[in-house]
């Protein structure tokens, strides 16, 4: 896609498709005008954290890049701060100097640790982002050539001696330090972001303006000239992003009342794009309601032949609706006057008699097991049925469990019980790339699925929301909700009549909407054995698994039973055809103690990537601790033994822990006694090497073995009445041994620590220092 052909809107009232206009600057001089705005804007925000250089809807929030300062704070790198340039050729400033990045291939790296916001890239990532599946033979050594090269480049005045402050090394890699508002991509995606939530929030012209704004960071094509895998992916992802931000601002344009001005933009990106339903749609509406009724109807006609021949379907329910409203001369379809944010509006009631919409994604053909699960769901509707209230079940678990999965094939199983058709939406509370979607959206789109004209939509969440549960009384509709943040986000949502079942899937327990609306929990869990031999099994055919039985339970025994996992690896096995399962059995062995094996460029499904963005929505102090956790020897740990890990008060631990389990990073699998899934138990001991100090691990890892000794020294007398007991140093402030006052306690303490305190002993010997705390 040549990106220079697609419109970058102007500032609002100025729609693209005017160049020919006397009077106005020449296509290269308006270009050369806003790449240098661009760089302005950047080179302003990157040296004042903080500002608010767009006025009053400026979407530039704190520049905060994790792991920059101890207290998450951005700081810039020096004086005149940097700003990086990655929606166009890859370039970067200080202040109004541009810096000589070098070859394409050292930009690239710089562009991987880029896009990486501010998280560690091991070497093999960066070798991978560059080379692909050929990298040289001295792709290490090229590697640590062009990281010097751009330290150099970044921070030319740093004396001898000096570590660097920029790309800094990270585990066996890199990682790069700079304020989130000095990246145009952050800037750009801020700025969408903020966008969403003002039209949430019914203010659309100013969400208008800020997407007009947003657009003018881009200068062509994204990373332009970049060789490797990761330029090539990005540029397609950015493609895609930047065409909807289009398709979002021109449907902000049409709603308010520009549609005139509209015409020529939506002409040009349809007929560059002439498969996308909703430009269609949107040109359609542009020229209804500029009086150019049969011109709307030979758009409606084009696509659909389009559509037909080229993939032999019919447009989308909302193009054909559309269509008949207008050949019906509906007059919801043109409004009375241009939309006022501030004005009181009250939307009637319109006629949505028919309107059915089935939005359930489809369910996956491979899927298998969870008969347990999907009883316990059944048996809520059986008991649920009967009673005046809305039927709610919440399957939660943790990152890659496969929650959706099983709340899409429970939802085809009973979709038929909920004859008034099926709502779906991504509710995103764990996207890494996007922000939480808000009630006011979700109900938003939800109207419009169900028949209500976008102008008739109300400005007011909670007249919203209301008009939402009118037209969901006295129906029978199934809701499924995914992937939500917590019970706020999922509460607004929910009929206010029964006879709907409401699905919801999240990562936490939603204990909220447990306790307060009745929701029926269900706990997905990793798959059983049998479940996990099943799943491979139709992945790939009875014969591999069959044929190299031990390999198979090697490969179930590594991924930890994790429906993802086993995909990703199943996945892989499959694309290899020739390849035996023992070979990915040992490749899965030979990366014990990383995620690298489960590393793919998609990060809906990269293991790493999923993990941290569950990681990242735990408070700081529940993330210290559960990362601590993966410096632990042993197979679980006690609530004193963790307080004594994190060097925490007890009432304290307790209190985060209970946020990890409800979180689901950690399973309390009995009173006062937890573990952490094998991955996850990885993936916290990858966090710990690049979040804590070797210092401090150390130190850590002191109070814990120091705490298990003294422990165990307590319960010596009671056990032991006879022998020579070791004199100990007093305990450090920071570790609290338990005392044992009968014998009983001393002997089941001792039961339950055994394998914990065989696995301390191990790790004492192989690190070989004293358990003092200094």
């Amino acid at each position: 896609m040549d990106y220079d052909d697609l419109l970058v809107l102007p500032p609002v009232g100025h729609l693209p498709g005017t160049d020919d206009v006397p009077g106005r600057a020449s296509p290269g001089v308006r270009t050369a005008n806003r790449r240098g705005r661009a760089r302005a804007r950047l080179a302003k925000t990157s040296t004042r954290p903080g500002s608010a250089a767009d006025g009053p809807v400026s979407a530039e929030g704190p520049a905060i890049t994790p792991g920059d300062a101890p207290d998450g704070s951005a700081r810039a790198p020096d004086e005149e701060g940097l700003c990086f340039a990655l929606l166009g050729p890859v370039r970067a400033w200080r202040g109004e100097r541009e810096l000589d990045l070098g070859p394409p291939q050292q930009q690239a790296v710089l562009a991987a640790l880029l896009l990486r916001r501010g998280r560690p890239a091991t070497a093999a990532e960066l070798i991978d982002a560059v080379w692909g599946d050929r990298p040289p033979r001295a792709a290490v050594s090229m590697l640590r050539t062009y990281a010097s090269r751009l330290r150099k480049v970044l921070e030319p005045v740093r004396a001898a001696g000096e570590p660097p402050k920029v790309i800094v090394t990270a585990a066996d890699g890199y990682r790069i330090r700079v304020p989130g508002r000095a990246v145009d991509l952050n800037l750009f995606e801020q700025r969408v972001a903020k966008a969403r939530k003002l039209r949430g929030e019914g203010r659309l012209s100013a969400a208008s303006e800020l997407l007009h704004t947003a657009l003018d960071v881009w200068e062509g094509t994204p990373l332009a000239g970049l060789p490797g895998p990761l330029a090539q992916d990005e540029r397609s992802r950015l493609a895609e992003v930047r065409l909807s931000v289009l398709e979002a601002s021109l449907d902000a344009e049409v709603e308010l009342g520009r549609h005139g001005e509209s015409i020529a933009a939506l002409t040009a990106l349809l007929s560059k794009h002439p498969l996308r339903e909703r430009l269609c749609r949107l040109l359609m509406l542009a020229l209804y309601r500029s009086g150019r009724q049969a011109e709307a109807l030979a758009a409606y006609r084009g696509m659909r032949s389009t559509l037909v021949a080229e993939l032999g379907i019919e447009p989308g329910t909302s193009l054909r609706d559309l269509h008949d409203r207008m050949l019906a001369a509906d007059p919801a379809l043109v409004p009375a006057g241009p939309p006022g944010e501030d004005d009181a509006q009250e939307a009637s009631l319109p006629p949505v008699t028919g309107v059915r919409p089935a939005q359930l994604p489809a369910d996956l053909a491979t899927f298998t097991g969870r008969e347990t699960e999907l009883t316990q769901a059944d048996a809520m509707l059986t008991s649920g049925g009967k009673t005046a209230a809305v039927v709610i079940a919440a399957f939660s678990g943790m990152a890659g469990v496969g929650k959706t999965t099983l709340a899409v094939h429970w939802a085809h199983r009973v979709a038929h019980r909920y004859p008034d058709g099926q709502l779906f939406l991504d509710l995103r509370g764990f996207d890494p790339a996007a922000a939480a979607m808000s009630p006011a959206e979700v109900v938003r789109v939800f109207l419009e699925a169900l028949g209500v004209p976008a102008r008739s939509v109300p400005d007011s969440p909670d007249a919203r929301i209301a008009l939402y549960r009118t037209l969901l009384a006295d129906r029978r509709m199934l809701i499924l909700l995914d992937n939500a943040r917590n019970s706020e986000q999922v509460r607004p949502l929910l009929p206010g009549s029964p006879g709907c079942l409401v699905v919801v899937t999240s990562r936490t327990q939603l204990f909220g909407l447990v306790a307060g609306a009745g929701a029926r929990p269900v706990a997905v869990n990793p798959l059983t054995p049998a479940e996990a031999h099943a799943f491979l099994t139709r992945r790939l055919g009875a014969g591999p698994p069959t044929a190299e039985p031990r390999a198979t339970d090697e490969i179930i025994r590594r991924c930890g039973r994790l429906p993802l996992a086993l995909a990703l690896v199943a996945a892989r096995a499959a694309t290899r055809p020739g390849q035996p399962l023992g070979a990915v059995a040992r490749e899965l062995s030979d990366s014990r103690g990383s995620l690298d094996a489960f590393t793919v460029c998609d990060p809906a499904t990269d293991l790493r990537a999923v993990f941290s963005s569950s990681y990242d929505h735990v408070s700081r102090p529940a993330a210290r601790l559960f990362h601590l956790l993966g410096l632990v020897p042993g197979p679980d740990i006690s609530v004193h033994a963790a307080a004594a890990l994190a060097g925490l008060p007890l009432r304290e631990t307790r209190t985060l822990l209970t946020e990890l389990v409800r979180s689901h990073l950690l399973v309390e699998q009995s009173p006062g006694r937890h573990t952490v899934h094998e991955l996850l138990r990885v993936h916290a001991a990858e966090r710990v090497l690049t979040e804590e100090p070797r210092q401090e691990r150390e130190r850590a890892v002191e109070r814990l073995l120091c705490w298990y000794l003294h422990t165990a020294d307590a319960a010596c007398p009671d056990l032991a009445e006879r022998g020579c007991r070791t004199p100990l140093e007093s305990p450090p402030p920071s570790c609290h041994p338990l005392t044992f006052t009968t014998r009983d306690q001393a002997l089941r303490w001792c039961e339950q620590e055994r394998p914990n305190l065989v696995a301390a002993a191990h790790l004492a010997a192989t690190t070989a220092r004293p358990c003092t705390v200094r």
